[in-house]
């Protein structure tokens, strides 16, 4: 078999394994994942009699690259005795990070070196290089898409959670659905997307957190939202606030013990604040369209569908497209109609302003040092009476 193809540095390649599979991105379970199952499709059609290797392509120091390019190109250009085929799998390959030690001249030569042995490799001889971390900005591996047979890159997990176009968060919610059903146990609506939005930049972790609360609720148990927000902690670049959750809930009990989690951990309420106040913005924009007749809102948010209708028709109003809490319309459909949406129908519209006002009284407070006592004021005038409309 044989391809023809130009990199970006004008080389060209003129032949190709007879199977070269690159997977890449910087969630390891995800890579390792699609790399067991190219190395496995590969294997399968190599037959019975292939021989199959796994390499480890990981390297601690610039040294290490070069014993690696070594082993590789001995995998690589070994003939089988009987004439079998071969099956190598170069895992956990390291070297396209954005490391000083990947970043350096010899470690550099030794991947040129490595993806010309694995391109330039026999028909015989099947290749899988699964590279992870992924440094996106590197183009050795991009340049060789159009030789691969497949070739599989994964998008890095977005900045914040319920960002538009997350893909991996999509990925690993119905990763922690298919977990939680194997494991017997079910789950309210949206715990799946609290758990990603949580520790969602790594999807071992995901997974890790549904065994545990499968654990915790016992075989057949429901696992609920709060018992989330109780044993799950925040991972990376996961923002969420338990006593937000219980404030939305409208539970005094669970309010008060997640401010008690809160300030063991914390002594300013200043983060807490600020992110109830953009969750108060959207739901008193919710509330607004409610009132109006423009969304029907049920116990669980909105039906499908809804929130889009409506960012048709009010869209422009509200303004510019850039994420904001100050626009509605801006942000993750599914994280408005699932999880903002339902506290719309707890609370009143006056609630919700005497809320974002108080907000800005327990700002004030925080100056005064009165940080944890303001916080626990407002959610006992929120949550101890219901306002009338």
């Amino acid at each position: 078999m044989t391809k023809d193809c130009h990199e970006g540095g004008g080389r060209e390649i003129r032949r190709v394994p007879g199977y070269l599979a690159i997977i890449a991105g910087k969630d390891e379970y995800l890579v390792d994942r699609d790399g067991r199952a190219c190395f496995e499709k590969a294997r399968k059609a190599a037959g019975a009699d292939a021989e199959a290797e796994v390499i480890s392509g990981q390297i601690l120091r610039v040294d290490d690259a070069r014993m690696l390019e070594l082993q590789f190109a001995e995998s690589v250009k070994t003939v089988s005795m009987f004439g079998g085929k071969r099956v190598i799998w170069l895992r956990n390959f390291n070297l396209v990070t954005d490391t000083v030690q990947a970043k350096s001249e010899e470690v550099k030569l030794s991947l040129k070196n490595m993806l010309e042995m694995a391109t330039g490799a026999d028909e015989s001889v099947a290749v899988i290089i699964s590279a992870t971390p992924y440094d996106g900005r590197r183009k050795d591996l991009a340049n060789l898409k159009s030789v691969a047979h497949d070739f599989i890159l994964h998008a890095s997990p977005s900045k914040g959670p319920f960002d538009k176009g997350d893909a991996q968060a999509d990925a690993q919610v119905a990763l922690a659905a298919e977990r939680f059903k194997a494991l017997g146990v079910k789950y309210e609506r949206g715990v799946p997307e609290v758990i990603v939005g949580r520790v969602g930049q790594s999807t071992r972790l995901v997974l890790g957190e549904c065994d545990k609360l499968a654990t915790y609720v016992g075989p057949g148990g429901t696992v609920k939202e709060a018992d989330v927000h109780l044993l799950v902690p925040t991972f990376g670049e996961g923002d969420f606030f338990e006593p937000i959750e219980a404030l939305a809930a409208r539970d005094l009990k669970w309010g008060l013990e997640s401010l008690d989690r809160y300030f063991f951990n914390e002594d300013s309420s200043r983060p807490l604040l600020a992110a109830l106040q953009n969750r108060l913005r959207l739901l008193i924009q919710i509330r607004c369209l409610v009132d109006s007749g423009d969304f029907r809102l049920g116990p669980e948010g909105l039906p499908k569908g809804q929130f889009e209708a409506a960012s048709g028709r009010h869209g422009p109003t509200f303004g510019s497209a850039a994420k904001s809490s100050a626009n509605l319309f801006s942000q993750n459909a599914w994280y408005v109609s699932n999880k903002v949406a339902p506290a719309a129908a707890r609370f009143t519209l006056a609630e919700l302003v005497d809320l974002q006002l108080a907000c800005a009284d327990c700002f004030d407070a925080s100056n005064r040092g009165a940080d944890e006592s303001s916080v626990r004021a407002m959610f006992l005038r929120a949550l101890a009476v219901k306002r009338p409309a």
